[in-house]
């Protein structure tokens, strides 16, 4: 391909090739050759003729100022030749009196002989000083850095043992870059001199090692990565995923998102993964006869270093095949960081907070949080694990209560990890509150599609009803939590699944029993004979443990004004499922005494297939409800693109513009039917309001007011 590529001495860019110099006038590099050889120039003109480098560690002093540091160009003599801007001319005026080094716009002038004598006098008092204070005015150093830049570019061409101070000049550049890299400028030229330091070190085969990553400023390709590149084609090495991703952070040719910038780290390890996976025995780069050359751009408007060729090198970063392939890579990851980029955007300190973590992969999650998450899972795994809800989530470092779409991202990311969670936020239960038990348990990804049927429906409601009399003396024996546990294993009706995430969810109503009016309406439907059947396996639960107390009599009457069955019938029912002993009874108020009664296994055989039997009937209650919906508008038809929104959004978008005012019960429905999250969808329109009219669609969290100032924007 014709061209070659100009670069600052970090950096590669395109020029064509009837802009290079005469091939006489190129000077090619062998990569691990002498610094002579490295940096054989055109010889230029020579420094000033009555001006002479200070060595490092030879002193000289200027208007009464002792500078005894070196490394810079001095004259003390009228008529000097001010080609070199950095040289300090000892014939120039400098203020007498001491003055604080402080900003000054004059240090920006071209030379130091065209500063004012006050500036002079705070450029040498910085040299004095060990040019060590971070407060100095940056044209200071970059003054001094132009000296540093003619010795190199050069002196090194007219006399080799100028390349003997390398090492010296590098480490005061690396020193430099310590203290003032800050500045995005200086820190930019200081790389890319150290980068083009290092050129004649590059070893062959170099893509053998790391790339340097934190240098990649997206501005350029560095030097070292270009020859990597090369080798590769060369020798036929396939690209790797560290070189692959250097190569897209630095690439100006590549098409940058704010994922990239906004969340870096995140980034990568995508990428890492991405690449690996659509490319897992790397990429082979084209050999082409497109030359790799390097130009050095000079901090110092009074030096144009030649082009540099690469001997031998392709320019890979040419061609644009390779790119292509990583720029795809490139658009995956910043469209899957996408919703974690724009929260960082409004909440740029909570990268590691669960709220933001939320929005990522798990595998991008920092380790220590997903050795949480293992733990967790690993406890869930051997028994139903029991913790408050606020417990849980700041284990995964929560810094608030999270919102009911965040909850409902977090039940997601269980159940993806075969983790189930009860209270089941999946299925429309209340998001518990940071006091609240939740169970954690292991489950099978398949789970999810069965826990809202009617027979598991009716099964959890038969338990809700047993852990109210079971606590009903203020608590629950391990032979009360034991049989009602076989009896969930002989619901031969619902699946493993069903009766695992039903034991978790008794787990929980253990804990915090029920209040009977909340089931009263979903027992309202039964006829007489299934809640006499209810009633019976209920009754049967009071006498597992061998003695029915007061308290649990008196639950029992309640259960049963519940079910609209005769209180008295408590008593009987309690008898029907024990085989007394002589002189043994149960009356109303006093309990069983254990050794004087024996359980008829054949009735409460019997009371079980009479149970599965409830449930099946609640079941068949259940799948005629249909849950009551909020007055919304009919549904949208299927519309248009709204300012780059894309369908769903553009359709939920017009929906809230439609009124001023929401409860968040409405928009949560609204957004199940668009197959949308809440705070998902608001946080993206909004973010397309403010990117484009600079305000936002909607305020507040419950009421939800939209802003009437976006109407006419919107032209909807």
């Amino acid at each position: 391909m014709a061209g070659t590529h100009e670069a600052g001495s970090a950096g590669l860019r395109r020029v064509p090739d009837e802009a290079l110099p005469a091939a006489s006038d190129l000077h090619p590099i062998q990569l691990g050759t002498g610094m002579a050889q490295s940096y054989a120039i055109p010889r230029p003109s020579s420094a000033p003729a009555k001006a002479r480098w200070i060595n490092k560690g030879e002193g000289v002093t200027v208007a009464g100022i002792s500078l005894p540091h070196g490394l810079f160009y001095f004259s003390e003599a009228a008529g000097t030749d001010y080609s070199e801007p950095s040289m300090i001319d000892a014939t120039r005026k400098v203020r007498r009196s001491p003055i604080a080094i402080s900003p000054n716009p004059e240090a920006w002038s071209p030379g130091y002989h065209e500063l004012l004598p006050d500036a002079r006098r705070r450029y040498l008092e910085w040299h004095a000083q060990g040019r060590c204070d971070p407060t100095v005015d940056i044209g200071h150093v970059f003054l001094f850095f132009y000296g540093l830049e003619r010795r190199l570019f050069v002196d090194a061409g007219l006399d080799p043992q100028v390349c003997l101070e390398v090492p010296t000049i590098r480490h005061e550049v690396q020193r430099l870059m310590e203290v003032y890299g800050h500045d995005d400028s200086f820190h930019a030229h200081g790389r890319r001199l150290l980068e083009h330091l290092k050129l004649s070190e590059i070893a062959p085969r170099s893509y053998l090692q790391e790339p340097a990553l934190p240098a990649a400023d997206g501005h350029e390709i560095p030097t070292s990565l270009g020859v990597a590149l090369g080798q590769m084609a060369t020798d036929q090495y396939p690209l790797s995923a560290s070189w692959a991703l250097a190569w897209v952070l630095n690439d100006p040719n590549v098409i940058r998102r704010p994922p990239m910038e906004r969340c870096k780290e995140a980034f990568m390890r995508l990428f890492r993964s991405e690449f690996a996976n659509r490319h897992p025995t790397g990429i082979l780069l084209k050999h082409d006869n497109t030359r790799l050359t390097v130009l050095y751009r000079a901090a110092s408007s009074r030096l144009d270093p030649p082009a540099t060729l690469i001997d031998g090198l392709p320019d890979v970063t040419a061609s644009s095949g390779t790119r292509k392939k990583l720029q795809l890579i490139v658009d995956q990851c910043s469209t899957v960081l996408g919703p974690f980029s724009r929260y960082l955007g409004r909440n740029p300190d909570s990268a590691h907070t669960l709220e933001a973590l939320l929005y990522l992969p798990v595998e991008l999650w920092p380790l220590e949080t997903q050795a949480e998450l293992d733990r967790l899972k690993a406890r869930a795994g051997t028994d139903t694990l029991c913790l408050s809800y606020g417990d849980l989530t700041q284990r995964l470092n929560a810094i608030e209560a999270l919102s009911r779409d965040q909850a409902i991202a977090l039940a997601q990311l269980f159940d993806a990890i075969n983790v189930g969670c009860e209270p089941d936020v999946l299925s429309g239960a209340r998001l518990p509150k940071p006091g609240d038990p939740v169970a954690l348990f292991a489950c099978a990804t398949t789970d999810g599609s069965m826990r809202a049927d009617s027979a598991y429906q009716a099964a959890a409601v038969t338990l809700d009803l047993a852990s109210a009399v079971a606590a009903a003396d203020g608590k629950t024996s391990p032979i009360e939590t034991s049989w009602l546990s076989s009896h969930i294993d002989a619901w031969e009706h619902l699946s493993i699944a069903q009766r695992k995430r039903l034991k978790a969810h008794l787990a929980l109503q253990l804990q915090q029993p029920p209040e009977l009016a909340s089931l009263k309406k979903k027992l309202d439907p039964l006829d007489h004979d299934a809640k006499s059947k209810m009633a019976n396996f209920l009754a049967q639960l009071a006498k597992a443990e061998g003695v029915v107390s007061p308290q649990e009599v008196q639950q029992l009457e309640r259960v049963y004004k519940v079910l609209s069955l005769e209180p008295q019938a408590v008593y009987r029912d309690l008898h029907a499922t024990v085989a007394c002993a002589p002189g043994v009874s149960i009356v109303p108020g006093h309990a069983a005494d254990a050794p004087g009664f024996t359980l008829d296994m054949d009735r409460i055989a019997q009371l079980q297939r009479e149970t599965a039997e409830v449930s099946a009937l609640l079941a068949g209650v259940f799948s005629d409800e249909a849950p009551a919906s909020p007055d919304l508008p009919p549904p949208l038809p299927e519309a248009d693109s709204v300012n780059g929104l894309d369908s769903g959004l553009s359709a939920f978008l017009r929906l809230l513009v439609s009124r001023l005012q929401w409860s968040r019960a409405e928009l949560e429905t609204a957004t199940r039917h668009l197959d949308l999250m809440l705070d998902g969808a608001l946080e993206q329109v909004n973010e397309m309001a403010y990117e484009r009219f600079d305000m936002p669609v909607s305020e507040g969290d419950d009421p939800i007011e939209i802003n009437p100032d976006i109407l006419d924007e919107l032209a909807l």
